[in-house]
């Protein structure tokens, strides 16, 4: 919308007041009176009128006092939602904090160019501005300024929440790259580093039983422990920095430490029966307490656990795992020749011929035919052509660094050791992304944390047959040696960690195939894909509040390069697949439920999109491929 000054006649004041008036009658009440600095754009004054008064004019406020409506992509001019509450409160403390502890690092510049930055872009967004295109002279930066260009709504608060948040991440970002003393800093790197440090004991409590469920073991065992430990993931999303505003997220807490050796309190009486007749109470349920023991916290959250599909999974998974290496033992083609130049063609891409090499140098006087024999060009499938990977591997979108990692680790672990896959690729972001992400900065220190870290305390142990409770000691000694196992998985290929763009673009996922085609068909290759965490969550389901009844495949509108697992702690107003009433119920305990953090959901999509060759050539094509002979991919197949 403008906001300039504009001419208006008596009859056109008129005419928006009536049908400012009529629309006071709907439903969702729309504003026309502005409340703060926002609002205050959207209502001008029209210059002095020849031989009449100044006349205020009212034009209507974009901001609507209702929740998000059905169907509607969550964005801040509902303010009545989540959203509107994080863009007016939550972002723009996060962003004041990197420029107090930017402001620390000294007046350099560079340190000032970048504050300036910041602070005019936390000022648009409080004053929902419209956003300024990027600068810096990248690909990347184009796309971005192509994508804000081709946008309806420009302002922060009038378009989608999920295009505005990671807009104002990539724009912090920038900042850092436009200078050269900044370059690669992550302005959250300390918060993640305290987040898993205060999260110690929990992660050496966790590792006390994890090392013992690594063994390969029967299929019901199996079964269970795969079950257990994908929600251990799940209540690790509990540690979110940009959730928590910044602050530290630690699981239990000191009154639950405190408490931890008294006797636990006798159980309430039971409630009276409820009266014939009359309707069940919807009251809130008393406060659970929760155990700092991850496993035992299981057992506490079992009800807050709104859709649970663990079972499902471990046995689909395991099976699609074995069928996948069946195929791989089954493939006797092997398409070494490149048909990128064909591709390239068919797709209306530029034919890329590279020049001829010069040929090799002869070999040094006195050396023997097989020592001056070329060596053997090494086959390598193209990459275009593959239908089937080399190895059964499974796939994690990482969430949150710290505790959550950890637990994501040791899920991948457990599907390493218990032989259902041969590599689990980790999925990161490539810079400082909402507050607590994990970066392949943050993926390194973990694991090498995890293997130095120093810690001991006493607990009480579990219970004798006779209720005694005898207190044990617990170290890091079971974290430092999953830690150097994680060491060795990355060493030696099983750990794969992968940095690409898009999980920095502020697309839904059901829009990868248009705007990262190799990246879709990389996932291809998978036997399941594990999404962490609640911005996947809003990118998974395209960013819109969704028939909460309705299941997760339709809601995932065609996005099925693999079977997908959708892992999170409800932070936002938006899910899908709950049991009938459930949503009712929940919002007349407490409106704000989705808000808390304390429910989450294990859900999944078992469909798949059949791999077939490519419609166009490689992703280096061009590069380091020229449609003869493939060279060694990066594509971890």
């Amino acid at each position: 919308m403008s906001t300039r000054t504009s001419k208006v006649s008596v009859s056109s004041a008129t005419r928006v007041a009536s049908k400012t008036a009529s629309k006071g009658a709907s439903s969702i009440n729309t504003k026309t009176v502005p409340d703060d600095e926002k609002d205050a754009a959207y209502y001008v004054t029209p210059e002095f009128i020849y031989g009449g008064p100044f006349i205020p004019v009212k034009k209507p406020s974009p901001f609507i006092d209702s929740i998000t409506p059905m169907n509607v992509p969550l964005q801040g001019t509902f303010t009545r939602s989540f959203a509107y509450i994080s863009l007016k409160d939550k972002l723009p403390i996060i962003i004041t904090q990197v420029i107090d502890d930017l402001s620390k690092k000294g007046g350099g510049p560079d340190v000032q160019q970048f504050l300036e930055k910041v602070t005019k872009m936390k000022n648009d967004l409080m004053t929902n501005k419209d956003y300024d295109l990027f600068t810096i002279d990248t690909p990347e930066g184009e796309k971005w300024n192509t994508w804000i260009e081709n946008l309806v709504n420009k302002k922060y608060y009038n378009n989608t929440w999920l295009f505005t948040e990671c807009y104002v991440y990539r724009r912090l970002y920038e900042g850092c790259e436009l200078a050269d003393s900044l370059k690669s800093y992550d302005y959250f790197a300390e918060k993640k580093k305290q987040s898993f440090h205060g999260n110690l004991k929990p992660m050496c409590r966790a590792a006390e039983k994890v090392v013992t469920m690594l063994s390969v073991s029967d299929k019901d065992k199996r079964k269970a422990d795969f079950m257990t430990l994908l929600k251990l993931a799940l209540w690790a999303n509990k540690c979110d920095l940009s959730f928590s505003v910044g602050a530290e997220v630690t699981l239990g807490g000191t009154e639950d430490e405190e408490d931890e050796d008294a006797p636990p309190p006798p159980p309430p009486p039971p409630p009276p029966p409820p009266a014939k007749g009359k309707r069940k109470s919807t009251e809130p349920p008393k406060p659970i307490k929760v155990s700092s023991e991850p496993f035992q916290m299981i057992l506490d959250l079992k009800d807050k656990l709104l859709v649970d599909d663990s079972g499902k999974i471990a046995d689909q998974i395991v099976t699609k795992a074995e069928n996948k290496q069946a195929a791989i033992d089954g493939n006797t083609v092997f398409k070494q020749k490149c048909s990128c130049h064909r591709l390239a063609k068919s797709f209306g891409a530029p034919i890329c011929e590279e020049e001829a090499p010069p040929p090799p140098p002869p070999p040094p006087e006195g050396a023997t035919e097989e020592a001056a024999a070329e060596p053997e060009i090494p086959k390598i499938p193209c990459p275009a052509k593959m239908t089937i990977p080399h190895h059964v591997m499974f796939d994690i979108v990482c969430d949150n660094a710290g505790y959550e990692l950890f637990a994501d680790l040791c899920f991948a672990t457990f599907l390493l050791e218990q032989k259902i896959v041969q590599m689990v690729r980790f999925h990161v972001k490539k810079m400082p992304w909402f507050v607590s992400d994990v970066t392949m900065a943050d993926f390194k220190y973990v694991i090498e944390a995890a293997g130095t870290a120093s810690f001991s305390c006493t607990v009480p142990g579990p219970p004798g047959p006779e209720g005694n409770v005898e207190m044990q000691t617990i170290t890091a000694d079971n974290l430092n040696s999953l830690g150097k196992q994680w060491s060795s998985y990355l060493d030696g290929g099983e750990f794969v960690v992968m940095d690409e763009d898009y999980w920095t673009y502020p697309h839904p996922y059901c829009e990868m195939k248009k705007y990262d085609y190799n990246m879709y068909r990389k996932l291809q290759y998978t036997v399941g894909i594990l999404f962490k965490g609640d911005l996947n969550y809003r990118k998974l389901l395209a960013g819109r509040n969704v028939n909460p009844y309705s299941g997760l495949e339709p809601n995932l509108q065609g996005f099925i390069p693999a079977p997908i697992i959708a892992v999170r702690t409800v932070k936002s107003e938006m899910i899908c697949g709950l049991s009938k009433g459930k949503f009712d119920v929940l919002n007349k305990q407490d409106p704000n439920w989705m808000r808390s953090g304390d429910y989450g959901v294990i859900q999944y999509c078992p469909k798949a999109e059949p791999l077939k060759v490519a419609d166009r050539p490689c992703l280096d094509y061009c590069s380091t491929c020229f449609g003869v002979i493939c060279p060694e991919h990066d594509t971890d197949m």
